[in-house]
Formats: structure tokens, sequence, C-alpha cells
């Protein structure tokens, strides 16, 4: 039998499992195949959502979906914490038990590094988490004006548009409601997602410059004293009256108690080949969660994850099927974003592997905002929970 074994319930996991299912479906196999995935949770969570409800528009509920139902693709689910992966033995150690393979996806996105600075984690709100998510939309109902300050403590981090999405938001809203709220950016990115190319930082400065929004350049956080609601970093001192925080990202407790996943050149991330997902030295492994899109050269986000999962899953099955053709990875990703209160922003970016360097190389533009961008954004969003129940 053919043991694939997928770490991870998120975007990267439920795609990976589903596409592996589905094109082994009702085939001709010489031995049979057994598709299981391992998970700590026994819910899929949309996290994009997660700002919606902080938002107020989205209820918590809506945003999850019980991981199970991919059992009605064949896959076989289970609920329990990946520890550690032996690499040379094909054995992952979960906390209940063990789980040998004969490949292995994992997709196991980042862990938040609350305490990488001094004060992180005590201050301010996020909506990170789903809990996060209903804390901040209390302290946003209660909230009667002032400076909100949003925290980008280093990049990159998790969705590099949800900063932005999130101060015109905020902006917008408030401005909307007329209270007396002064929206502040505070990050280390000299230009709104300029390392995606000039046309994301002029679309998102009009809009800042629309709002009345400030944007804080600083050169490294320091610390938070949360007493003071003061913000320090190695330029600058910012004050707030309501502090939002982007987690720092770091590298997932199985991969980080594990040999050979570790990025040598920064270790908040897992080394991977970047023009296949798969593992540095093991063909059968591959690293599709965005643990490994940096090194890949791709976004920290879930459009490059979802792609780059069901290309590892196609590669996974065309070996089982001795030659099933197998596709490049989509060369056009299309990302969606609110832009402020009312609208929604639509960016592609080009993808060209460059072999000189071993990455991939992304060209991008804004392909427009409309409010009609924003409902599609929301639709696709509920559409994809709905689609689990």
């Amino acid at each position: 039998m053919k043991r694939i074994l997928i770490l991870g319930g998120g975007t990267g996991g439920l795609v990976a499992a589903k596409t592996i299912a589905e094109k082994l479906h009702k085939k001709q196999l010489e031995e049979p195949v057994e598709v299981t995935l391992v998970t700590n949770d026994p819910n899929h969570y949309f996290q994009p959502l997660f700002f919606d409800v902080a938002l107020g528009t989205a209820e918590p509920e809506e945003t999850k979906a019980p991981i199970a139902a991919l059992q009605r693709y064949g896959v076989r689910v289970v609920v329990d914490e990946a520890q550690r992966i032996d690499l040379a033995n094909r054995l992952v150690q979960g906390a209940r038990s063990s789980y040998s393979y004969d490949y292995l996806i994992v997709s196991l996105g980042v862990k938040y590094g609350w305490d990488a600075y001094p004060g992180l984690a005590e201050a301010g709100y996020h909506n990170y988490t789903l809990e996060g998510a209903m804390q901040l939309a209390r302290a946003l109902a209660r909230f009667k004006g002032g400076r909100i300050v949003l925290l980008v403590p280093e990049t990159p981090h998790r969705c590099g548009m949800y900063p932005h999405e999130a101060v015109t938001t905020l902006a917008e809203l408030f401005a909307n409601r007329e209270r007396k709220v002064q929206v502040t950016l505070m990050t280390p990115e000299k230009s709104p997602m300029g390392s995606l190319g000039p046309d994301f930082p002029k679309t998102w400065l009009a809009k800042y410059e629309e709002l009345g929004i400030e944007r804080v350049i600083h050169n490294g956080l320091q610390e938070i004293d949360p007493k003071r609601r003061v913000i320090r970093a190695g330029n600058v001192e910012e004050r707030y009256d309501l502090l939002i925080k982007v987690p720092p990202s770091r590298l997932p407790e199985p991969l980080a108690r594990s040999e050979g996943f570790r990025y040598k050149q920064d270790p908040r991330w897992a080394d991977v080949r970047p023009r296949t997902f798969r593992h540095p030295s093991y063909d059968e492994v591959y690293l599709t969660g965005e643990h490994s899109m940096v090194p890949a050269g791709l976004v920290t986000a879930g459009i490059p994850v979802h792609f780059a999962s069901e290309y590892a899953a196609n590669q996974v099955v065309s070996e089982i099927l001795g030659g099933y053709p197998v596709a490049g990875i989509t060369k056009v990703m299309t990302c969606v974003g609110y832009y402020g209160a009312g609208s929604g922003l639509a960016g592609n970016c080009e993808l060209d592997f460059d072999r000189e360097k071993g990455k991939w190389r992304l060209g991008c533009y804004v392909a427009g905002t409309s409010p009609i961008i924003r409902l599609m954004k929301e639709a696709f969003y509920k559409a994809w929970i709905a689609s689990l129940k």
C-alpha cells in the first residue's frame, strides 16, 4: 500500500488532500493508496475571514467547517498534533500516535512569534486567530476615538496585503461614523507592497492620502510599553490609544524540532526546492506551507500556498500512476483585498522561474479597484467554507 501523509488542516492541506483523492478516484491502481491528513484541530478555519469577524461583518461560525468533511473524498482524517518528523525513516511522531509515509506533504503555516519583542504578547489586539478576532471586535466596538496604530514588527509576515487592507478599512469606517480617529501604520516596509513592483505602492498611497492615514517607517522594533501605551523602535517612538498588531512569523514547532528543515539563510523559514516544492534532500517530501514560500521566492499568503499544494499533489499522483502528466504551477495568481470600507482591489502576479537564481520571479500589477471586487472577495471567502458543509 502506498501511504500519502499530509500535515496541516489549513488551505494547503485541504487542497493537497482533495486534489490527490479526486485524481486517484476510480483509477485502476497497481496497489492501494491511503491518503491521511493529520491536523491538530477538528475544524478547518478560513483565516482571511477573521478580519471580517473583527469588523462585525462575519460571524465566528462562518469561518470554520469540520475537517472530517474530507472523508467524503476518501481522505482519512486524524486529529492529532504532529511533533517531530524523522526524514531518514519516513516517520512522523504525533502526540497520540506515529505515522509512516511513502509521500509527505507538509503545510503547517507559520508559528506566531509574539514573544520575539518585549511587550508584544501583552499589548494590543490582533485578528490572526478566531479568538483574537473576537477580542478585537469588542475593542473596536467600544473605541470612541483617538489614535489607532497598526504595528508591523518585521517583514515578511503572513499576508503582505493585510496591513493596508486593515488601515484603509478602519479609517473609512470610523470616518463614516464621524468619529475622530487617527489611523497610523507603523511598519519597516518603506513602500506599500513595494516588493511587488511600482503599481501597488502607487494605488495604496493614493488611498492613504484620501483617508488621511499616517505612515511611520521604523528601522527595527525594540519594545512595547503597554502601561504607557508606547511603541519604541530604533528611530521613533509612537503613542497609541488602540494597538493592532501583526505577528512575527516563525518556523512551526514540528519543523523547528526536526532535523533537516531550517533555512540556513533565515531560520524563520523552512528550506525547499523552489521549482517543485520538494525538500532539498528528500524527493518524497513536499513543503507547501507559508513556512516555505520565502525560500521559494514567493509571498507568504494563501494563494501561493494553494497553488504550491495543488502542484505538489499532482506530482505525487503522477508518480503513483507512472506518468500522469503534470502541468506547471499556475503562472498567474490573482490576489483580492479590501480597499477601504466600500471597495476592493484586485492584483495579478505573473510567475516566471529564474533558473540562474533558482527562485520564482514575480511580475505584479494592480488590475483594478471597484466595489464589485470587494463583493467577489466576500463571496469567494464564504463559498470556500460552504463547500465543506
